[in-house]
């Protein structure tokens, strides 16, 4: 492993990971400059931390290449049909890092830390390409059967999976495959009594019933319209932040053999921080979508928002998507769900302190910081086609130091909800 580890890092892997990554320059080019500013915490050195993202990569790509072919779709197949993306997987080994290489270095060792971050791509991956496979090929129906065998890949209840010929449930199982690379990573080594075991089976039920409650956002004319409450409280628990990091306790128990009381306290910290983190985000990704979903007839947190802030009124749903879109920006929902965003996410600092106060086994520093790049990563896609200095800079003060963002009190209301 060592000699592996040394060998990438001497073979300039982030040309190579950028030659491959398909994305532009100026997300490869800030992606190794987060990753080298992470060189001065503990445990996150710029060398090791490319080569685990570099090996992370490579396994899976090796994976995707001993697809069964009677049962899944191969990775070509996947990626000519636009439902898998070469983006998914590198990023995902990326932000695997983040959190994978902090909690497990010191206790566990860089090898964990790598099994944990190939688990973690495989999981964001299946999800992803699923996702893409609810959208383009299925009924709702369809989708919602796909959600509960999904669960049951992620948990290891799903035997086995039958030969086809019909192209949507080999698409299917090739996301069911990825699941059980992911579950057979989790589980090795682990029995029934494991602690962080029991905690990755309970997230993971919850993360999909929020993927299939959030489904009832498409096609509202004939269902109640959600409060933002409720979309705050229920749908935003699609959030994958708390099965994140319940893939690296796996490997932190492994490492430890037993936890104490104090280990698993700081780990309830750690899991409540990158909940709060991944729903933050994923405001930031309906405001990123907010055309798109309006086009499908999505009713994100974006308009429900406005509706309840009073600026606009259920009528106004009815207009074409172009008219709503306008009206959207012209009233400042868009800069509203900003905020949002920002206050649900920015909850998820004071966890982390409290849990440093709890074990010195784990490099919190280096999970805020890696917290901080997530949200840029998040907001990304918003903050380019807003172009706007003011909201550049206002996120920018937030990464610098969060306490010097201001929420507005019309916004901060929401606290309650999240």
């Amino acid at each position: 492993m060592k000699t592996y580890l040394n060998s990438v890092a001497l073979s300039k892997p982030y040309q190579r990971i950028s030659a491959e990554e398909g994305t532009n320059a100026l997300y490869k080019l800030t992606s190794l400059t987060f990753l080298m500013y992470m060189n001065r915490f503990r445990t996150t050195k710029f060398p090791k931390s490319l080569a685990l993202i570099k090996f992370a990569i490579e396994r899976f790509k090796q994976q995707l290449a001993e697809l069964d072919t009677d049962t899944c779709l191969t990775q070509e197949e996947l990626c000519f049909s636009r439902l898998m993306k070469k983006k998914h997987y590198y990023y995902g080994a990326y932000l695997s890092a983040l959190t994978s290489i902090p909690i497990l270095s010191i206790s566990a060792g860089d090898h964990q830390a790598l099994l944990s971050m190939a688990a973690k791509t495989a999981a964001i991956t299946s999800i992803k390409v699923l996702d893409n496979i609810n959208d383009k090929l299925s009924t709702k129906e369809e989708a919602v059967s796909s959600q509960w065998r999904h669960l049951e890949a992620f948990t290891g209840r799903l035997a086995h999976l039958d030969p086809t010929e019909e192209y949507l449930k080999k698409a299917e199982n090739s996301c069911m495959s990825m699941a059980q690379w992911t579950y057979n990573l989790v589980s090795r080594g682990l029995d029934s009594k494991s602690e962080t075991l029991k905690i990755y089976m309970k997230d993971f039920k919850d993360y999909i019933e929020g993927q299939i409650r959030s489904m009832d956002e498409k096609a509202h004319g004939s269902k109640p319209i959600p409060t933002i409450q409720d979309y705050i409280q229920k749908i935003n628990e699609k959030s994958v932040g708390k099965i994140w990091v319940d893939i690296d306790f796996c490997f932190f128990e492994k490492g430890r053999d037993t936890l104490n009381q104090d280990e698993l306290r700081s780990l309830q910290y750690i899991r409540r921080a990158a909940d709060y983190f991944f729903k933050g985000c994923n405001i930031y990704d309906d405001i990123a979508d907010l055309e798109e979903d309006l086009k499908l007839g999505i009713l994100s947190s974006v308009p429900l928002l406005a509706l309840d802030t009073g600026k606009i009124d259920e009528h106004d749903l009815e207009r074409d998507e172009v008219d709503l879109l306008n009206i959207l920006r012209r009233c400042g929902a868009v800069d509203d769900a900003v905020h949002l965003g920002d206050l649900i996410f920015l909850q998820g600092i004071r966890p982390l302190k409290d849990a440093r106060l709890l074990t010195d086994k784990i490099d919190i520093d280096a999970i805020i910081f890696g917290s901080k790049v997530l949200r840029m990563f998040a907001i990304r896609k918003w903050l380019l086609k807003e172009r706007s200095f003011n909201s550049l800079s206002n996120t920018l003060v937030s990464v610098a130091d969060p306490t010097l963002y201001r929420i507005p009190e019309t916004i901060l209301q929401y606290v309650v909800y999240t």
